[in-house]
């Protein structure tokens, strides 16, 4: 009897590990279906709407995100930079160009769980578009590194992948109609601190 229970325990052990291994997995490293790419930045328009699909809902339930609605904004999240390097704590990056319309956005540096990262004051590493400084043709340059830079700063904190974050808020890019058309800032590294 034994021997006949012991195949049935081994893979009913090794079916538990199974679902639980990739449920861990999906909803850690999969944000949902539809994304959306432009350039080295990425969104997900359905997280937060009715249409979201399973694994969008489950990995908001795991992380605790709130999501914006479909009319209230677009979050853009960028991985690695242009040249398709993982974005990293070691090295100085610049993002330059400018936003999709939007009525307000925000950029933030989080840590690759989405994590924001704090600077030595206690206050989330990053910016917003009521302080960033423009060009004449509303284009923007903002210098993420770990020492001061002139113009528009993010400290770069700690060490280990990052994550840039790009909220727009109130932007008419969230639908379905103008959100083929968008243009999004560049991420270029300038140098890393293991070069």
């Amino acid at each position: 009897m034994f021997k006949q229970l012991t195949p049935i325990l081994i893979a009913l052990i090794i079916a538990i590990a199974g679902g639980i291994y990739s449920a861990d997995v999906m909803t850690r490293e999969f944000a949902g279906f539809g994304a959306l790419q432009y350039g080295a930045w990425v969104s997900h328009p359905q997280t937060g709407t009715q249409d979201a699909d399973p694994y969008a809902r489950a990995r908001a339930a795991r992380t605790g995100e709130i999501a914006l609605g479909s009319a209230e904004g677009l979050v853009f999240i960028a991985a690695h930079d242009d040249q398709k390097q993982i974005i990293d704590a070691s090295c100085d990056y610049v993002i330059e160009g400018k936003t999709p319309a939007a009525r307000v956005w925000s950029l933030r540096i989080t840590d690759k769980n989405l994590l924001p990262i704090l600077t030595q004051s206690g206050a989330v590493s990053g910016l917003h578009s009521g302080n960033t400084l423009r060009n004449g043709q509303n284009a923007f340059k903002i210098s993420i590194s770990s020492e001061i830079a002139d113009g528009n700063w993010i400290p770069q904190m700690g060490n280990g992948e990052r994550r840039f974050v790009l909220t727009l808020y109130d932007t008419s890019v969230a639908s379905t109609t103008g959100v083929s058309e968008i243009k999004m800032p560049t991420i270029k590294a300038i140098g890393c601190d293991n070069e």
